[in-house]
């Protein structure tokens, strides 16, 4: 049974589903996966019985995300799947997001140049800090991870806090990766991708916080 006594990254790891929810709301489950949720609430100024009704109705829902699985992945297993399927895909992102916001930078800069030289310089310094983190992880820290070597945990974490910094300034500056009226297609795809991104990113932190890194993962 879920309640508001529960930390968040134990809500999620029940259903997976409600993750739409604490998007939708602002809520952290990735860099703030430890936090109880009645605390959050209470910082958001949300009511408790209005939200776990929704988050109840969220939790009816059908969830078809292909992570679900994952949560119960020991290290062997869930190193490689976050690899493929979050290394991978946001590196594409990543490259799919830079194309776009470089082409609208340019098209649309005499009407929005401030804001979108702010967001692209932002995207930049989440690029550069994703793409050391993922080589790090994969060529140095997660292979004396498999050999038991836990003692890199918490740099990692710390570099998921930094980059939750950088999605949560992206989604500010992008308000909420809506485009502006006048955006042409182009506009348009870059946030979705943005989103996309930032979406993608978040499941991955919080898989690797809120499972990989706990002891039931490597015993």
């Amino acid at each position: 049974m879920i309640n508001e006594t529960m930390r968040i990254e134990e809500i999620v790891k029940v259903n997976p589903a409600v993750t739409e929810l604490f998007t939708d709301t602002g809520i952290d489950f990735c860099c703030g996966g430890h936090r109880v949720l009645a605390d959050v609430l209470e910082e958001k100024n949300l009511d408790v019985d209005s939200f776990m009704d929704l988050l109840n109705k969220s939790i009816a829902k059908t969830d078809e995300r292909d992570w679900n699985e994952a949560i119960d992945m020991k290290a062997e297993e869930l190193i490689p799947y976050i690899v493929k399927r979050f290394h991978k895909k946001e590196e594409e992102l990543i490259e799919r997001a830079d194309n776009y916001l470089n082409k609208i930078l340019k098209v649309h800069y005499n009407s929005h140049g401030k804001e979108l030289s702010e967001i692209y310089n932002v995207f930049l310094k989440l690029k550069g800090e994703l793409s050391a983190h993922f080589a790090k992880e994969e060529q140095e820290i997660f292979p004396i991870f498999l050999e038991g070597n836990k003692n890199r945990i918490k740099e990692l974490e710390d570099e998921h806090d930094a980059a939750g910094d950088l999605l949560k300034k992206l989604e500010e500056l992008t308000n909420g990766f809506v485009a502006p009226q006048d955006g042409c297609t182009t506009y348009n795809l870059a946030f979705q991708t943005l989103k996309d991104l930032v979406d993608d990113v978040h499941i991955h932190i919080f898989l690797e916080n809120s499972v990989l890194f706990k002891e039931e993962a490597i015993a």
